[in-house]
């Protein structure tokens, strides 16, 4: 097996949750894989040493002159990342990119990745206190309130626990099921779920106290809640007839399939219309509505306001 060489671009104030996240996954997939499958290089702008966004002192292991071509780039970036001045790091992260080569950004590494033009056409994510601005400043992108994404060469993650599913996803598609479960097993993650070759991603949403069966249908509904989603498309994926998957909904839940994919939207939309500045239009576009009216239909059947009178309200209050 050839190993797989990750080198990680850091940024001053990055969070070190991020970077230590990924680097614990690979670290456990070399273990339990039983060969050296990942290794990886820390490189800086200018070589220089950053602080974290706890204070501590990071040090690049190789300078940017000797950095050798890697096989997936990964940016690790915090709060302000927009502010961020890294044009060395960023050439070299061009280059690679111009290569082929798989580059992404961790939590706000998105934001650079993006100012170069890195994202233009892509499906990303960033940080989600950031997500508006992300927005806003990076038309070109197809913004996606998501926890992590992949499209094509380009990889995204919002941060936090994101950051964890991503790199399982990683070992997944690298190594395999069995490696993966493992990994996930051994950092005392709950496992993915498998069916017809969807995977799904843990979601931290309280969900927990549902069936596995029925956890594993929330997961399928969020890893494409801004897409094209339907009932018979979850059915699918679930592995179950429409009838199946309708009785099993509603003998848990109390709601329908249909009712259910509503709601996880709706719930998207909310967080970002009550803690963001983002149009309407775009939080329509970003949650998976087919318009903004559609949307506030709908938001204001469940919340008994309108998305313009809900963030009115919130502002009002901070």
């Amino acid at each position: 097996m050839t190993a797989r060489h990750v080198a990680f671009c850091l940024c001053p104030g990055l969070p070190l949750f991020g970077l230590v996240s990924m680097l614990e996954v690979f670290r456990h997939a070399n273990r339990l894989s039983g060969a050296e499958a990942y290794t990886w290089s820390f490189l800086t702008e200018a070589d220089d040493i950053i602080l974290d966004n706890n204070g501590l002192l990071l040090h690049p292991s190789t300078p940017l002159a000797n950095a050798t071509d890697a096989d997936l780039v990964l940016v690790v970036a915090g709060f302000a990342a927009w502010d961020q001045q890294t044009p060395e790091l960023m050439a070299w992260v061009q280059t690679q990119a111009n290569q082929k080569t798989m580059v992404g950004g961790i939590s706000n590494g998105s934001f650079l990745l993006a100012s170069n033009g890195l994202l233009d056409g892509y499906a990303a994510t960033a940080h989600w206190e950031d997500f508006a601005s992300f927005c806003e400043r990076y038309p070109a992108v197809r913004a996606r309130y998501r926890r992590w994404v992949i499209d094509r060469q380009r990889m995204s993650c919002s941060g936090g626990a994101a950051t964890l599913d991503l790199a399982i996803e990683i070992i997944r598609l690298d190594l395999g099921d069995d490696i993966a479960r493992r990994v996930s097993r051994q950092m005392l993650l709950e496992d993915f779920e498998r069916n017809d070759q969807e995977i799904t991603p843990r979601v931290y949403d309280g969900s927990h106290h549902y069936s596995p069966r029925v956890q594993q249908i929330l997961r399928l509904t969020d890893t494409d809640i801004d897409g094209e989603i339907n009932v018979q498309k979850l059915a699918e994926k679930a592995g179950l007839s429409r009838r199946a998957l309708l009785r099993i909904i509603k003998e848990e839940t109390g709601t329908t399939p249909s009712q259910l994919i509503n709601q996880r939207r709706l719930e998207r939309a909310r967080s970002l219309i009550q803690h963001s500045g983002l149009p309407l239009v775009a939080v329509a576009d970003a949650v998976g509505f087919s318009s903004q009216s559609h949307m506030t239909l709908k938001y204001r059947e469940a919340f008994h306001v309108t998305p313009a009178q809900d963030r009115k309200a919130c502002q009002h209050t901070t």
